[in-house]
């Protein structure tokens, strides 16, 4: 009977989700040490049994270590060594205390600010890597583009055959883009962006091994569009910064990585593979191209290798330390892709990402096809075009996140989505312009002006997606990103189908077509274009996946379930 009412205490105490209960007590308390040993193996007293990890809460054995009691992992349980485990937690917590960078404990310790020139763990650490992995990400990516006229007449290819496999390079990163948000939520970004670079060497080494007709080029090129470090590298940074700056890191760090589209046109289209070709081939241009793919493959194994060694998940860590201490709820992946997807706002904010994301892809991989076949240029001039276009990337990126936040900070999520409304309409202008331009030079300067449109148009439409679901954001992030690979596919097969006048001039209104979807952008709480309320600030505070115990910050839905547990536990006594 006593470990009846205990047991139903309990259950009252606990949140209203399907757990597994388990019971410590004293050693000085034989007979009701032995009762509960009986008890746990009686289906009666239990349950359902979660498939992921479930979260048990352990009652303490006294008041006083009631509220230092948070969630942890049935697993960890091994016995009763709950000193080491206290220990471990308030290691974790501890480590806010050297921190370099001002934060916000009651958002997760997430930053409130940047120092862009340290390189201090755990923020600026964490800013630093996500760019540095999405720039080696996009250098292994893209390492192919520049060499396509050379891999064309090397394995007797049509131009419709080179834009097939931009297209089935673009599709392979839709799956890979779906599915690494959930993952992100479950393992954190660190662990899932490091693995997705080091995979990215696999098939941008053995496309120069493999690669011997159509149908081998397309396979490497496939794999080589899954390898999308693009989601990790945005959930990292709203991991580490407080949205009122994310939307400015996010933009900045996507922004330099984004650079390494364009600064593989130039290192291996300009230099590298000429290169090869002169000192190291005696001009054999098949075996030149296949040489150069090696070198960033090997640049993604080192710059993998350092930031899963000297980085981390979140501001208190990595994933795994934070989920044994007891400081994170276990996520399950599906449960938190399910309600990315149920999420208008997710879709309507993937078909923006198409316009903007979408087309620079398309451009990344064709910038230089197109100025070497409508413009008659050279394969080291057309790279260097490519290489012109890419770079915009290093600013205006940063500039779209900057215009989305100062309007944000002004105007709430309504000001943001403004912001996103006229970089697409600017944008879409451009691209029908640049599509009517026969001359070389004019169309040089409309292309970096509408290159720069583009990065900002990206870097606005992720200045929202914080906004959309924030204890999901992972999966938000996934379904937006995977807009622009689903964007840069069907662009391709346009392309393969039609001539470059009217492909670009298609691109231009798919873009303009977006741009009027902002005002369908409904969020609850906050105040759109069109539609819907603002709520207090409060209301809208930012969700953080820790829970932060203690004088630094304790999370309310913690203190709640802390003060029912003592009540009980005065009353049972």
């Amino acid at each position: 009977r006593r470990l009846g009412c205990a047991i139903g205490e309990e259950r009252q105490a606990l949140p209203k989700r399907r757990c597994c209960v388990s019971m410590k007590f004293s050693a000085s308390d034989p007979e009701l040490t032995a009762l509960a040993k009986n008890a746990s193996s009686n289906e009666s007293y239990q349950t359902f049994q979660e498939s992921q990890q479930p979260r048990t809460f352990l009652p303490p054995l006294n008041a006083q270590s009631a509220a230092d009691t948070p969630y942890r992992n049935e697993s960890d349980d091994d016995g009763g060594d709950d000193d080491f485990w206290d220990a471990s937690r308030e290691e974790l917590l501890a480590q806010a205390d050297n921190f370099t960078l001002p934060f916000d404990a009651e958002r997760g310790y997430r930053g409130i600010g940047l120092k862009f020139f340290s390189f201090s763990r755990p923020h600026m650490r964490a800013f630093h890597a996500s760019w540095m992995c999405y720039f080696t990400s996009f250098f292994v990516q893209f390492s192919q583009a520049p060499l396509l006229p050379e891999i064309k007449e090397s394995l007797n290819l049509s131009k419709s055959d080179l834009w097939w496999t931009n297209c089935w390079m673009m599709l392979g990163g839709v799956p890979m883009r779906f599915l690494l948000g959930p993952l992100c939520d479950k393992y954190g970004a660190r662990s899932t962006m490091t693995l997705v670079v080091a995979l990215a060497a696999i098939p941008a080494a053995l496309t120069g091994l493999v690669a011997t007709d159509l149908t081998t080029l397309t396979v490497a090129r496939l794999l080589l569009g899954a390898m999308d470090s693009f989601v990790p590298q945005q959930f990292w940074i709203t991991c580490m910064f407080v949205r009122e700056v994310g939307g400015t890191a996010m933009a900045i760090t996507g922004g330099l990585g984004a650079v390494g589209s364009g600064c593989v046109q130039l290192v291996t289209g300009s230099l590298l593979f000429p290169f090869v070709r002169a000192y190291l081939t005696d001009g054999d241009s098949d075996l030149a191209w296949r040489l150069t793919l090696l070198v960033p493959a090997l640049l993604a194994l080192v710059v993998a290798w350092f930031f899963y060694s000297y980085s981390d998940d979140c501001p208190l860590g990595n994933y795994g330390d934070v989920k044994k201490a007891g400081l994170m709820i276990e996520r399950s992946a599906m449960d938190s892709f399910r309600q990315g997807a149920f999420n208008l706002n997710s879709w309507i904010l993937f078909a923006q990402y198409m316009g903007s994301c979408g087309v620079d892809f398309t451009m990344c991989n064709g910038a230089a096809i197109y100025y070497h076949y409508r413009f008659g240029q050279s394969i080291a001039a057309s790279a260097a075009l490519g290489f012109l276009y890419g770079m915009s990337a290093l600013f205006a990126r940063a500039m779209g996140g900057w215009l989305s936040d100062a309007f944000g900070n002004r105007f709430s999520l309504q000001g943001r989505l403004w912001a996103n409304l006229l970089c697409l309409m600017v944008q879409g202008m451009l691209n029908l312009w640049f599509a009517r331009t026969d001359q070389l030079v004019p169309s040089i300067l409309i292309m970096v002006a509408w290159s720069i449109m583009i990065q900002m148009s990206s870097g606005t439409t992720y200045g929202i997606v914080p906004f959309v679901d924030g204890p999901n954001t992972g999966s938000v992030a996934g379904i937006v990103g995977a807009g622009g690979n689903v964007g840069g596919a069907i662009l391709a097969v346009v392309f393969m189908k039609t001539e470059y006048e009217t492909a670009m001039t298609v691109m231009g209104f798919l873009t303009i077509f977006t741009a009027l979807l902002t005002p369908f952008v409904i969020v609850p709480g906050y105040r759109g274009i069109c539609f819907g309320k603002e709520a207090s600030p409060e209301e809208n505070k930012q969700h953080s996946p820790l829970l932060v115990p203690g004088k630094l910050g304790a999370s309310p839905h913690l203190v709640s379930l802390q003060k029912k547990r003592v009540a009980a536990r005065k009353q049972r006594h």
